[in-house]
Parts: C-alpha cells; structure tokens; sequence
C-alpha cells in the first residue's frame, strides 16, 4: 500500500520520538508537495530545530533518526546535501587520475603533495618535536591573532563539512573565544560527530609507543571491529580541518592532533605501511575534492560557526550554500 510521504516517514521514527515532538514531522511532511519553496526552507528549519533540541538531550541516535528522515524528502523540505557527496573511487589516489581541467589537476595535485608532506612528517615527528614547532609559531604570529582564530575556525567547519556530506552527524563543536587567541591560550576546537564511539575504546588501548607501521601483518583482530565504510569516512572527517587550512593558507597549523589520532587508528587496525599509505592518498584526494567543490558551503557554514550558530542552523546554512550540481 503506498502511504503518503509524511505518515511513512512518521511510521519510521521511533514512538517515544514521535509521541515527544506531537506529531509535528508528519504534519510538516505530508504538506511538503503542496507547499512553494518558502514554505518548504520553513519546514526543514523547523524540523532541524527538533534536531537540536534531541542533540541538546544527548539523544544522538534520535537525532540521527530525524536527519535520516529528512533526507527522503523532496527539496527544499528535505536534506540533499546529507551523505551526499560525491566521491573519488577508492581505486583512484592522484590527482592525475581525474577528471578535471588542467588547471584544477595542477593547482589540486599541488595542494595534495603538500598536504601528504604535513602528514607524513607529524607521523614522523615526537610529540616534543610538534610541542615545539607549535610554540615556536604562535611566537612568530602574537600579532596576527585574528588571521589565527579565523584559520581554527576554519580548520573546525572543514571537519564539519566534510562529515556532513559523508552522512556522519556533527553533534557539537567548539573553539576558543578570540580573547583567549589574543592571550596566548592554549586553543582548544574540536567537532564532535555521531558514529565515531570506536574513538572511546581506541583511546583507552592506549596504543604502544611503537612507529606507525611496527606491526605483524597477519595481526588483523581489530579490523572486525571496524567497517570499511566507517573507517572511510573517519579518514576523510580527520583530515578535513588541515585540508581546509591548505586550501585557504596553503598550510596547516591545527593538524598535529588530528594526525596523531589518524596514526592511532591505522596502527589499532594495524595496516601495513602500503595498506596505510594508500589509504590517507586516498582520504586526502577525496576530501581535497569534496572541500574544493563546495567552497561556498565551506565559506558560509565558516561564517555560521564563527557566530556559534547551532548545530542544525549550520546544516541549514549547507543546504542553502551548497553546490547540488557535485552531489
């Protein structure tokens, strides 16, 4: 029996989910085909503010439930730009292997060595070592504190961005207020995203101190415990803040914690040096794609957590912004 789009999609969410917003989803839903795009911009900033409200609960799953919904509407209701990316086959790791213009492959292909290079080198790195690099650039830069706390902020909505488009929800996020850049704080900004729970039981391992890849091949336990698919987009989520810090700056000052999360992981599943190398080419060629692709959206959704917009405004202002003719 084919049920009208509202009531399916109310059918589908959870009851006690159903019983607390009244409603509201199918009412919204069911008159979506009937409404002109205003109305329809009204509705899903209605219905993203449910999403927050349960975000603001710790309800992540209810949320997720909700966003999911919403991505079976028709536009400008509904969600297109959730999970919607599109993406570089994980068979292609340079930029030449694209299709692109000459001009995108030699301004990407640059972009992407340089970014492989910072990688390459925070791995190899000791934490003093980045300690140390770090200190000796917030010396060099006291007086450029607005140029830094705009490049956080960057780094944070490139995170956000990317998983977005990748179908992984932002939960919250955050980054210091501009008076502790002008101090010399320690900055401290993260996006926290719904799905990485695997990060909790990596983080109390608590990895040896070994390099990267001093591991057996054949030890390959943890990698049930992880799906391709999560471990895909964890890779490209962890590497959209320094990918978005090069394609503004040309380099990356926020990157060293997100590198030594990404190291932690490959070395937990326990990759070979190739497996491992192969997988951050492709991670960085296809977010480096995805960011350049959608620089309005990336633009935008900066200004929007600039002003601490909330986690579903931020959504609304992707579904505005971004470019549909690469989803």
């Amino acid at each position: 029996m084919n049920l009208p789009v509202g009531v399916a999609i109310a059918r589908e969410i959870p009851l006690d989910f159903r019983r607390e917003t009244g409603g509201a989803i199918a009412v919204a839903t069911k008159r979506v085909s009937e409404d002109g795009d205003g109305c329809g911009v009204r509705r899903r900033r209605a219905s993203l503010r449910m999403v927050d409200r349960q975000l603001a609960k710790g309800n992540f799953k209810l949320a997720l439930s909700l966003v999911k919904q919403l991505q079976r509407l028709p536009p400008p209701a509904g969600l297109r730009g959730f999970a919607a990316a599109r993406q570089v086959p994980r068979r292609v790791l340079s930029v030449e292997e694209l299709d692109l213009s000459v001009t995108e492959k030699s301004a990407l292909q640059s972009l992407h060595d340089s970014i492989l290079d910072s990688i390459k080198i925070s791995l190899q790195s000791s934490p003093l070592d980045e300690i140390s690099a770090t200190c000796k650039d917030n010396d060099l830069n006291l007086e450029d504190d607005i140029i830094q706390h705009k490049q956080v902020v960057q780094h944070e909505a490139g995170h956000f961005l990317i998983g977005y488009m990748l179908g992984v929800l932002p939960k919250t996020y955050k980054f210091s207020i501009m008076e502790d850049v002008k101090q010399d704080e320690v900055v401290d900004a993260s996006v926290k995203f719904v799905g990485f729970e695997f990060l909790r039981e990596l983080e109390d391992e608590q990895p040896s101190k070994k390099t990267l890849h001093d591991v057996k091949p054949s030890h390959r336990a943890n990698k049930r415990k992880l799906s391709s698919t999560v471990l895909s987009k964890f890779l490209c989520v962890i590497v959209g803040g320094l990918v978005a810090e090069h394609l503004i700056y040309g380099y990356s000052k926020g990157h060293h914690g997100d590198v030594e999360k990404l190291g932690m992981v490959l070395k937990w599943l326990q990759f070979t040096e190739d497996e491992a190398d192969a997988l951050i080419r492709w991670s960085v060629l296809n977010t480096l794609v995805i960011l350049h692709h959608h620089s309005e959206a990336r633009l935008a959704l900066v200004e929007a957590m600039t002003r601490g917009r909330s986690i579903g405004n931020c959504i609304d202002v992707i579904e505005t912004t971004l470019n549909y003719q690469d989803v």
